[in-house]
């Protein structure tokens, strides 16, 4: 079984990856996160997360989802973490989360793939990430291996992430998103936001909450670049994994 989240497709293509060698179930981490969710293990079957990090710390969807979490039965329990460079502490604060909840997490493989951050820089073009979808790939297949041999890795206490969460909530504020004259009305981004913070109004993408979990969704995989994120955006590259 695979848990995971994601945002512009690096995750969801990781967790498919896995599935489909596993021959298991991938189960969205975003779809009612905040409700309880209860899972019995079959056969000692490995228990996958799949997710990207933002801010060096574990992002709200998978730390709701977490809290109201229960899984019966023995398995394997592992964490594919991606990331734009580093995870941080990330490892550490999700093993003592599921550890809350009777889960003991064995191992944790930090997976670099496109970032997608462009709220803060530019990031890489087309051609540039998928270099960088090739090598992780070839990474992939190795975490593959040593999650079918059922490594244990040392896991850090996770200290800096837990610190750190507020200044993710502090980042995630809505307030500089805006929608230029190129909007095309589709309502892909109401249909993709995990929060569903946007709203379509007269065919308008509208923020409705002032925090959102910063995934990039809506900026990142608007089809006509309409969706812009305070004055530094416009002439910056977006991100979509392609093969999804």
């Amino acid at each position: 079984m695979i848990f995971y989240f994601s945002g512009t497709g690096n995750s969801l293509y990781t967790a498919k990856k896995l599935a489909d060698q596993m021959g298991c179930e991938i189960v969205d981490m975003a779809a009612g996160r905040k409700e309880k969710h209860e899972f019995h293990l079959k056969n000692e079957e490995p228990v996958g997360f799949v997710f990207p990090v933002y801010c060096y710390t574990l992002n709200d969807v998978v730390f709701d989802y977490i809290q109201n979490l229960e899984i019966t039965g023995n398995g394997y329990t592992f964490a594919i973490v991606t990331c734009g460079a580093s995870i941080g502490g990330t490892a550490g604060l999700l093993k003592s989360e599921l550890k809350k909840r009777g889960i003991d997490l064995a191992n944790v493989y930090p997976l670099v793939m496109p970032d997608n951050a462009m709220f803060y820089y530019n990031i890489a073009d087309k051609k540039q990430a998928k270099e960088f979808l090739a090598e992780a790939d070839k990474k992939l297949d190795v975490m593959m291996e040593k999650i079918q041999k059922k490594e244990v890795g040392a896991i850090s206490s996770g200290l800096s992430s837990r610190l750190l969460r507020p200044v993710y909530h502090a980042m995630a504020s809505t307030k500089k998103f805006s929608v230029t004259d190129e909007c095309i009305h589709c309502g892909k981004c109401e249909r993709n936001c995990p929060d569903q913070v946007i709203k379509m109004k007269d065919g308008i993408p509208t923020w409705e909450k002032s925090k959102c979990v910063k995934c990039s969704a809506c900026i990142n995989r608007c089809p006509v670049n309409a969706i812009q994120y305070g004055k530094g955006t416009r002439k910056r590259n977006r991100y979509e994994n392609p093969y999804i």
